[in-house]
């Protein structure tokens, strides 16, 4: 054991018979943590439930879930991750929250906007500005339909909300709320 003198810290001046289950605890303490971190960080991957999850091609038509789409910058990530022509249903209700650099990947990926839910007029008319077509649906079943018979072959429906706990809801269930409209189509 190091002593008064050469430890600063004055860590470990216990005598040995309690310093070492000190230890030993402690590592256990620090493997057990380790382990819930990498659990936490493996569960956010891309390929996890809701992130960038193909649910299903329906007519050369891919849907894409990634309800934890849930702030601007994630949706600009998404867009950028589309090699398709893409039809966006979204959940975005603030205007002051679009970026320019989402507008960009909106102009040159997006070729129709579908907002989901209650929507705010300044963000409608922010989309609406740029020239690509917008429609309103109230429930996700429509906005589906909707965002499917906007499409041509070879396009995505992505849906990426863009906004956190949008009518009360949880990404897992605004994502399962999307993949069972897919279903139904």
């Amino acid at each position: 054991m190091a002593s008064s003198k050469n430890n600063s810290f004055r860590l470990f001046e216990q005598e040995r018979e309690y310093a070492n289950p000190m230890v030993a605890t402690l590592a256990d303490r620090l493997i057990d943590i380790r382990k819930k971190n990498i659990a936490a960080s493996l569960s956010d991957f891309e390929g996890s439930a809701h992130k960038l999850q193909k649910v299903k091609t329906l007519n050369q038509i891919d849907f894409i879930d990634d309800a934890r789409s849930t702030n601007t910058n994630s949706v600009w990530y998404s867009l950028q991750s589309m090699t398709k022509p893409v039809i966006w249903i979204s959940n975005v209700d603030n205007v002051e929250k679009i970026t320019n650099d989402l507008m960009n990947q909106i102009g040159e990926k997006v070729k129709c906007v579908v907002l989901q839910g209650v929507y705010n007029t300044d963000v409608y008319d922010r989309f609406a500005e740029m020239g690509i077509p917008v429609y309103v649906e109230m429930n996700m079943e429509d906005a589906v339909s909707q965002a499917y018979y906007a499409c041509d072959k070879g396009y995505v429906v992505l849906y990426a909300p863009g906004a956190a706990g949008t009518n009360g809801l949880s990404y897992r269930e605004k994502g399962d709320q999307f993949q069972n409209a897919v279903a139904q189509l």
